[in-house]
């Protein structure tokens, strides 16, 4: 199922690990179906990948040390591997892929999101198995549990934001955090920025930046409480802000305004404008009169004219 993989980087070291137990791994618990190399079948790629890596019996501690030596001695100086080094590194991975599966199952995610998951511990199991060391006497899956679990955490916390971030950031982020718990257990406080930064080999602002990464969303539906019925948008609420109703009826009140004004001379629309301050301040009979070059009797007979036409508008 693996051939031919290119080298990745070395993990973390994990050897303070290698002294706890494996977890009980078992038996995938799987309905063999039949599946052709091109996945045509009706089966999801999770089934197809528990199908896969079933196919693939456990090795035992000897076989998995024999391998291993197989590969160590198969690298050259450039790390690539001879043809035997890598039909025994490609058995290595295949006889172990239940590792990410039952990693990845732990963390108890819907269906949809194990094979991202299950990708990631894959990866973690490559490199694993080209740096494993059989001659520390150690077993191999024992060896790359811890790795591929530490790959299908970070790929978990990764998806599970509102906001995804790179994956540079999601190790900055994890480096951080270690930096300020070892800094908390020497100096039994709170660590300043700047002594996180000098640990970091960064600066303050740096620090500052990633904290920012760590924040999380709020739904506005989430609850102030347990027993509140009072939700997070409810504390956002602007009481000065128009309803999306008034807003509405503004609106309507407007379109009917113009709609009755379209009834209206040139002049009658322009009076009117004038004297009820529709576009500013309201003027008296004797300013529009001198704007219009007409006496103030004339402005009053074309006032009237448009409030009989308003009037018999708004009663349509």
């Amino acid at each position: 199922m693996i051939n031919n993989i290119p080298r990745t980087a070395k993990p973390d070291a994990l050897t303070s690990l290698l002294r706890s137990d494996l977890p009980d791994l078992g038996e995938i618990q799987v309905s063999v179906v039949e599946t052709s190399p091109d996945r045509s079948s009706e089966a999801d790629s999770l089934t197809w990948f528990l199908n896969e890596a079933n196919r693939w019996p456990r090795l035992v501690a000897e076989e998995e040390l024999r391998l291993g030596r197989l590969i160590k001695t198969g690298k050259d100086d450039a790390g690539n591997l001879t043809p035997s080094a890598q039909a025994a590194f490609t058995e290595l991975v295949n006889r172990n892929l239940r590792l990410s599966y039952h990693a990845a199952k732990q963390m108890r995610v819907p269906r949809e999101e194990m094979m991202e998951l299950i990708s990631a511990g894959n990866i973690a199991l490559l490199g694993a198995a080209r740096d494993f060391d059989a001659d520390l006497g150690h077993r191999f899956s024992t060896y790359a549990f811890w790795g591929i679990r530490s790959a299908v955490m970070r790929e978990l916390n990764f998806l599970r934001r509102t906001v995804r971030l790179p994956r540079n950031l999601h190790e900055q982020l994890s480096k951080l955090r270690k930096a300020e718990a070892k800094l908390i257990q020497e100096l039994g406080r709170e660590p300043e920025e700047e002594e996180i930064a000098a640990v970091l080999a960064c600066s303050p602002e740096k620090i500052t930046e990633l904290r920012s990464y760590q924040q999380h969303g709020q739904s506005l539906d989430a609850p102030l409480g347990e027993e509140s019925d009072t939700t997070f948008g409810d504390t956002l609420k602007d009481e000065d802000a128009t309803t999306p109703a008034a807003h509405a009826e503004a609106a309507d009140h407007k379109d009917a305004l113009h709609e009755v004004l379209a009834q209206l001379t040139p002049r009658e629309l322009e009076v009117t404008r004038l004297r009820h301050g529709l576009d500013g301040e309201e003027l008296t009979l004797d300013a529009i009169g001198q704007l219009q070059g007409v006496s103030r009797e004339r402005i009053r007979q074309i006032e009237a004219a448009a409030l009989r036409k308003l009037h018999e508008g708004i009663r349509r």
